[in-house]
Formats: C-alpha cells, sequence, structure tokens
C-alpha cells in the first residue's frame, strides 16, 4: 500500500463533499481561507493539511470535521 493512502481518501472525501455543494475548488479555498493551489493538493491526496485547515474546510461546508472524515 503506499504511503499516502490516507491522503488519497482524505482527498476525496474532501472533494465529494465540495461536489455535492456545487462548490469549486476555487470557491471552497476562498471560503477556507486556502490558497487555491494548496486546496488542490490536498483534494490529490499530495498534501498532509492540519487538523486546523481542515476545520477551516469543514466549518465552508457547514460540516463537523468527524463529518467530514467519517469515510476514512
Amino acid at each position: 500500500m503506499r504511503g499516502n493512502f490516507f491522503y488519497d481518501r482524505l482527498g476525496n472525501c474532501i472533494a465529494e463533499a465540495r461536489k455535492k455543494h456545487g462548490l469549486s475548488q476555487e470557491e471552497l479555498a476562498h471560503r477556507s481561507g486556502i490558497d487555491r493551489t494548496y486546496f488542490a493538493r490536498i483534494e490529490e491526496g499530495r498534501a498532509n493539511p492540519t487538523i486546523k485547515v481542515l476545520c477551516r474546510i469543514a466549518q465552508a461546508l457547514g460540516k463537523r470535521v468527524c463529518r467530514l472524515i467519517a469515510k476514512l
């Protein structure tokens, strides 16, 4: 198993939630106060976001972090 399997799944969960809300990466990154390119790397599983960043993404989606990562 690849070392970044967790980050791939995390990125997929975030992308799925974003699409359910009908938001682009750019819009959700803006609402979260995160750089768009960093946000894209998170969704691609190539970044290791801090819990603070995950909280900001979850808040922008109107979710709790535990709900955002429930499918991991």
